[in-house]
């Protein structure tokens, strides 16, 4: 599916890194996109109830109360899809109207519509409720409290059990048995290369995971392409920090994969969506060592990344005052700016410092845009105290053009000792992914692709 390319008032920054911003803009188009299928394929149905909800106005609070319910652009049930709303998710009440109100809900995105009025209730359900509530149903219907309890609450083993139970007593072996494997992928998921998958490498970052490259048998990295085969809910990937194995990231749901690419992810031991979490993931082992500890910055490395960057900056003429004040800026992922300085061992290369800086130049003039300059260098200990320059870049860009590199992580890839170094270059709405590597004592970029955005 192609992706989504849109002009919008929403407040992107030169060249956003934070993914957050991006969502918050694609939930809004999703919204209106829907509102505008309502149109386009009931016009008058959806005017018509509407307005009805507009005349007879009700405020107020409710909660579902099911294992998820649907809302649908008009109030009956082969209405069209909108969103599922999440078990114990708040919905703001417009109107009721024939047994369904018309509300707002923030999860899993913000959305308008209809939802049944029976699948509500005025307090959320909690764990203590559905668990009086399964303890007092019939047999027959605690296969229904047990499913709600597992929706609640996926991660503790209680309530699976409870689903077990309630379909081995029903004498649905088959269900009791799909609801134990179930169990266990949630509880102790694996990670796992699905039939006919090259090598892949994904990157994750505020709780997504995305596809960055497709690793050939050659070595080279491709495009992984249609990232939505990769994202079966519940699949494992091992996860990597600072260029060690840190765990499993289980995906959780494939709800924007068709759009941006992305999918809702979390990392095992974690009891829910990962919003923190930041690195690289795959579909190999690519290393067993666990994540290396933050390297102090020496004073040397510190002065010798400060030089290089200026040196890349002054090759996009950007004036001394400028690049002194981009140097001491705070780094702000928000705004895209300041700089950024990362020390670590690069195995048989040795110490190695990354350092990126990007700033926002003023206008040049009334009708001009601002310009984001940007330079980035990979330093390597010389041996004798003092650092070189083992691979560089800068560049300036402006409007739809805007690219700001920045470094993000690191993984051996190749298996030759030495990691692999990924930067995230921000663009106008969105974002995607160089790695370099070393050969011959240089670090040289040898892969871009990977966009995730609108």
């Amino acid at each position: 599916m192609p992706r989504l390319h849109f002009s919008s008032s929403a407040p992107f920054s030169a060249a956003p890194s934070s993914a957050a911003p991006r969502r918050i803009a694609l939930a809004a188009t999703l919204l209106l996109a829907a509102a505008g299928l309502a149109h386009a394929d009931g016009n008058a149905e959806y005017d018509a109830a509407l307005a009805a909800c507009k005349a007879a106005p009700k405020s107020g609070t409710r909660y579902v109360a099911v294992t998820g319910a649907f809302m649908r652009p008009v109030p009956r049930a082969d209405g069209g899809l909108i969103a599922r709303i999440p078990i114990a998710a708040a919905v703001k009440i417009e109107c009721e109207r024939d047994g369904w109100v018309r509300a707002t809900s923030e999860l899993p995105q913000p959305s308008v519509g209809w939802i049944r009025a029976d699948l509500l209730q005025a307090k959320a359900p909690t764990l203590a409720t559905l668990n009086a509530d399964y303890a007092a149903a019939a047999p027959d219907q605690r296969k229904t409290v047990a499913e709600r309890i597992v929706a609640l609450a996926p991660y503790q083993a209680r309530g699976h059990q409870l689903l077990i139970d309630a379909l081995t007593a029903a004498g649905d072996a088959e269900g009791a048995r799909k609801a134990a494997a179930t169990r266990d992928r949630l509880l102790d998921p694996k990670p796992e290369r699905l039939g006919g998958e090259p090598k892949l490498l994904f990157v994750v970052e505020r709780g997504y995971v995305a596809p960055l490259a497709r690793i050939g048998d050659d070595g080279r990295y491709q495009d992984a392409g249609d990232g939505a085969r990769y994202f079966p809910p519940l699949r494992g990937l091992h996860f990597f920090r600072r260029g060690g194995a840190d765990g499993v990231a289980q995906v959780l749901d494939e709800a924007l994969s068709d759009v941006t690419g992305e999918a809702k992810v979390r990392i095992a031991p974690a009891t829910a969506h990962s919003e923190d979490s930041r690195g690289l993931a795959t579909n190999f082992a690519a290393t067993a060592a666990k994540p290396a500890a933050v390297a102090a910055i020496p004073a040397a490395a510190r002065k010798a990344a400060e030089d290089a960057l200026r040196a890349g900056l002054r090759q996009q003429k950007v004036d001394r005052a400028q690049i002194e004040r981009a140097l001491k800026a705070t780094p702000d992922h928000q705004r895209d700016t300041g700089m950024e300085l990362h020390a670590f061992d690069a195995g048989s290369a040795g110490a190695v410092t990354v350092a990126t800086v990007i700033w926002s130049l003023p206008p040049a003039g009334p009708d001009q845009s601002d310009t984001s300059v940007a330079a980035s260098a990979i330093l390597e200990s010389d041996g004798k105290g003092g650092y070189r320059v083992a691979g560089s870049q800068s560049a300036s860009s402006a409007g739809d053009a805007l690219e700001s590199p920045r470094y993000f992580e690191r993984l051996d890839l190749d298996g030759d000792s030495v990691p692999e170094l990924i930067f995230q270059v921000g663009q106008y709405e969105g974002v995607d992914y160089q790695i370099w590597s070393r050969k011959s004592g240089q670090w040289k970029k040898v892969y871009q692709g990977g966009y995730v955005g609108v």
